[in-house]
């Protein structure tokens, strides 16, 4: 328990820190202790207030569930390589979104929906290919197989769409979580406290599947019911991250590897602290973003991409030498 006390308070502490650097930096910097001073009704409290609170907390939740999502679907799945994006479960979100797109579906509630059936797709598809071969040591070659189908009809869309239509869909595709409102951010941290409540609430019987569905049954866990709730938790949080912000990838795979290595292999803590650890590196992409090349911005799925891409690469390479 002191273990976990400890590791929750740090991440809670480093996670509060990047937060408040992440209002504060930009190409006007308002620190903390100059708040209080500002104009209520002034441009530097409107560019807090509606342009830096909203993107913070997008990148914070949208990080949060990502992260998460990949801690879960690796313990699901028993790979340390596993995550949305990796498995195409992004990929079939992202080419739900282009559907809805092009079908005039595009409000919140369309995108999100037709999202989720993308990523539902993909994720049954896997586990029925990983039941089917009774093991999952090709799952990932097949994930990303997957992932490269849906990025191809993604592009066929756009090329048979308008161009306005083709610009929304690569807005998308990019990854950008520009353009946020409070009440969107809101609704996001809604969905990102009920995931990680469930994530939580779900992280001892992960405990016990990741240590085989065999042993999980004998110990009580109806794995029937189990895996098709985590897969349809961890495709519903990429949903909504799709839906909200475009193809985000690699969180999920470098921040859980990376807490799994540090902190502990206990999903009791390790969920948790993926989801502020998730909500960390994305402020922190954030940060790079709009600030590397200021005043203009690169789109935060381009530096995530960059910087757990590299990581993936590693992994990629480690994992064959010890073979």
């Amino acid at each position: 328990m002191s273990k976990r006390f400890f590791w929750l308070c740090l991440a809670s502490l480093l996670l509060a820190v990047c937060f408040l650097f992440s209002l504060s930096w930009g190409e006007i910097r308002l620190f903390p202790w100059q708040w209080s001073d500002l104009d209520a009704d002034g441009m530097e409290m409107a560019i807090l207030r509606h342009i830096r609170l909203p993107r913070s907390l997008t990148a914070l939740c949208i990080g949060g569930m990502l992260s998460m999502s990949g801690c879960i679907l690796q313990g699901l799945f028993k790979n340390p390589l596993v995550e949305p994006y990796t498995l195409g479960i992004s990929g079939g979100a992202s080419l739900g979104v282009a559907v809805a797109v092009i079908s005039g579906y595009a409000g919140f509630l369309g995108t999100g929906g037709f999202a989720l059936a993308g990523a539902l797709a993909v994720s049954v598809l896997l586990l029925l290919y990983g039941r089917s071969r009774n093991g999952i040591g090709n799952l990932l070659l097949t994930g990303i197989m997957t992932g490269i189908l849906c990025s191809s009809g993604t592009t066929l869309l756009m090329s048979l769409s308008s161009p306005e239509d083709m610009s929304r869909i690569l807005y998308w595709t990019m990854g950008s979580i520009e353009n946020n409102d409070m009440g969107r951010s809101f609704l996001l941290c809604f969905f990102a406290l009920t995931g990680l409540a469930a994530g939580v609430l779900l992280s001892q019987r992960l405990n016990l599947l990741s240590a085989g569905s065999r042993s999980a049954r004998l110990m009580g866990v109806n794995t029937a019911v189990l895996v098709p709730v985590l897969l349809v938790l961890t495709s519903l949080l990429t949903a909504v991250c799709t839906a909200q912000a475009g193809i985000i990838g690699f969180v999920g795979l470098v921040v859980p590897h990376i807490l799994r290595r540090i902190a502990s292999t206990d999903y009791r803590l390790l969920v948790p602290l993926s989801f502020i650890g998730g909500g960390i590196f994305l402020l922190a992409c954030d940060l790079v973003a709009r600030n590397i090349i200021a005043p203009s911005q690169l789109p935060i799925g381009v530096v995530s991409g960059i910087l757990g891409g590299s990581v993936f690469i590693y992994l990629l390479l480690r994992k064959k030498s010890e073979a």
